[in-house]
């Protein structure tokens, strides 16, 4: 049973488990659907809708494969829940853990009833030792897990630069600006705010105006000109 438990694990899908299953286990249909049953029994855990399959910061030394159902994967960012991704059936969840035993990097909560099996470190490097194909499917699965992990990372700083900017330009705001002739708008000189953003923030300048950009791509600040020319960052005034 032991022997059976890893190849199963390393499938990434309910098709390709049932094709390794004929490859290396030649049973009928129903014998296979009977083993699956055993290994249920023997190694799966059931994960009531809305509990945590694991939480961020717990310590790690197992990963899991989902047999049925779908888990949430989010991460805490500041005081809220970031979610990651929704992973189903066939697809790994905690595969670090039987890497390199850090703690949990994310939250894992199941989206309705789950069932999952268990894969602890020892199975894990017998494995990787003894399965060629699991070794490809884990080294796929960390790659693209990798690469979406940097695309992740890249998305938050965008967000928490383009944050810390709007921050800055509204506490400038307050000791600085002025209100247009309508009153309806707060007035901030754009040349002026560069200026001292980039020596309390240390951003290059071409960053601090491609973040700038997104702000103003996003409408949540307006950049107005003057008589002169010169150009005022503005804000509408509340009322």
């Amino acid at each position: 049973m032991m022997r059976i438990m890893p190849i199963l694990v390393a499938m990434r899908d309910a098709d390709m488990r049932r094709r390794m299953f004929r490859r290396v286990w030649p049973l009928t249909t129903g014998t296979r659907e009977v083993l699956m049953s055993k290994l249920v029994k023997y190694y799966g855990v059931t994960v009531k809708k809305g509990e945590h399959v694991f939480r961020e910061g717990e310590p790690a030394d197992v990963m899991y494969m989902i047999h049925k159902g779908r888990v949430q994967i989010s991460k805490g960012v500041g005081t809220f829940d970031e979610k990651i991704r929704v992973l189903g059936e066939g697809e790994f969840i905690g595969e670090m853990a039987v890497i390199n035993s850090l703690p949990r990097s994310a939250n894992a909560v199941a989206l309705e009833d789950c069932v999952l099996i268990k894969m602890d470190r020892e199975s894990f490097d017998e494995t990787v030792r003894k399965n060629h194909e699991f070794s490809v499917s884990v080294i796929q699965l960390l790659s693209d897990r990798l690469r979406e992990t940097d695309e992740l990372l890249m998305v938050y700083a965008k967000r928490e630069r383009i944050q810390t900017l709007f921050a800055e330009i509204l506490s400038d705001m307050l000791r600085y600006g002025k209100r247009d002739g309508s009153g309806e708008w707060l007035l901030l000189k754009k040349v002026s705010f560069l200026k001292r953003a980039n020596v309390r923030l240390m951003w290059e300048m071409k960053s601090l105006l491609s973040v700038c950009n997104e702000l103003i791509i996003m409408d949540r600040v307006r950049v107005k000109k003057d008589q002169h020319g010169a150009e005022w960052f503005a804000v509408r005034a509340a009322e």
